[in-house]
């Protein structure tokens, strides 16, 4: 097992159990997941958030 799945499974139980939102698991991706596996822990389609210019 490879240590993105290893993530994976560790933000899908976390997510499960609601310690991790939505929010969090995203500020993940790209880093130790990528955005198929936030659709398979969340159910929904990763959308890359951008900051508002200040």
């Amino acid at each position: 097992m490879n240590k993105a799945k290893i993530f994976e499974k560790l933000y899908s139980y976390l997510y499960t159990v609601g310690t991790y939102d939505k929010a969090k698991v995203a500020s993940f991706v790209g880093k130790t997941i990528d955005a198929a596996a936030y659709k398979r822990i969340t159910g929904d389609e990763y959308v890359k958030t951008t900051e508002a210019a200040n």
